[in-house]
């Protein structure tokens, strides 16, 4: 079989079989890479404090390599803006974040224009709007969490007065009739002016930072950075499927040579043989393949060959063929008349 193999009809199959194996196995790479390309990985550059107008861009939307990114802004806190955003989990309790407009000073100010920022000041699990402790007043600064924004959310809690469903700036701008950057920001630091921000050399938020007063009935927001591990389980059976594929392509190149080889060993296993004085079948030793003699064509053929060679031809590519099959046929004619 490895004669058959080698020669260049075969050769030419397997280097096509080879081609489509190779391209099955790059689209099965290509499911592989698809299945984990949502994955969301701790970035330790986002732990580091910046400003926040180096991190975002005032009403431009907060893309996925600007959120959770510690920000530090400078401003004052509008007295009497404070909301109360439902539906937030904080250690594992069910309560509300107290969010409150934060009007960033001069200097983060963009072509004069005021901009402010929602700035998620704490957690609470009294949905007492009246008992809500009030803004700290002064300059402040304050550092947190850049957190994305939120789509609008219509409340589901009907007893609290002045309940949001989320905290979506396209929402709070028109409740608080100013400009908002595109995201809140989850305090975890505010320290009053002139007291230096709680942040160590390497630009991490000291452990022991805290909220300015007042704060009653708040605590800290404990925020991290969003992860996602999930793998998407339908591009791996995508790539399972291209790698069977490509399998298959070299197995059927395999399988077709196997039975083009029988069929050249035994082909009385897949032609039938015509009775004496219609048609003989001879064995050709010099190359191994079976043949037989049309008597109405008064042609030789291949058995694995449907083209006729004929014998009549004094030279050419068949007269090597046409010898031997001559030499044969006249060897079965010499062993019938011994017989």
């Amino acid at each position: 079989m490895l004669k058959l193999a080698l020669t260049p009809r075969w050769l030419g199959a397997l280097l096509l079989a080879l081609l489509m194996s190779t391209g099955f196995m790059l689209l099965s790479k290509w499911q592989l890479g698809s299945a984990d390309s949502g994955q969301i990985n701790a970035d330790p550059g986002k732990e580091v404090v910046k400003p926040l107008r180096d991190v975002a861009d005032p009403q431009d939307p907060v893309l996925q390599s600007e959120a959770d990114s510690m920000v530090q802004a400078s401003g004052h806190y509008v007295e009497n803006s404070s909301r109360l955003v439902e539906g937030r989990v904080n250690d594992g309790t069910k309560g509300y974040w107290v969010v409150s407009q934060f009007r960033l000073d001069s200097d983060a100010a963009s072509e004069g224009q005021d901009y402010s920022v929602p700035v998620a000041r704490g957690f609470t699990t009294d949905n007492d709007t009246q008992a809500l402790s009030p803004e700290p007043s002064g300059d402040v600064t304050v550092i947190g969490r850049l957190v994305a924004n939120e789509a609008p959310v219509t409340s589901k809690d009907t007893k609290t007065k002045g309940a949001l469903g989320s905290a979506a700036t396209a929402q709070l701008t028109n409740i608080w009739d100013t400009p908002l950057y595109a995201g809140t920001v989850a305090a975890v630091s505010e320290s009053p002016a002139g007291e230096t921000s709680p942040v160590d050399a390497d630009g991490h938020v000291d452990k022991d930072a805290g909220l300015a007063e007042p704060h009653d009935k708040l605590s800290r927001i404990h925020t991290e950075q969003v992860v996602d591990h999930s793998v998407d389980w339908l591009n791996i059976f995508y790539a399972i499927e291209w790698v069977v594929f490509a399998l298959f392509a070299i197995y059927l190149w395999w399988r077709m040579l196997a039975d083009s080889h029988e069929r050249m060993i035994h082909p009385e296993k897949y032609y039938e043989i015509l009775p004496a004085g219609e048609g003989n079948m001879f064995y050709e030793e010099s190359t191994g393949r079976y043949f037989y003699y049309d008597a109405d064509d008064r042609q030789y053929y291949y058995f694995d060959e449907p083209v006729a060679e004929e014998t009549d031809e004094p030279d050419g590519g068949h007269a090597s063929a046409d010898a031997s099959v001559g030499t044969a046929h006249e060897n079965q004619r010499g062993d019938q008349g011994g017989r």
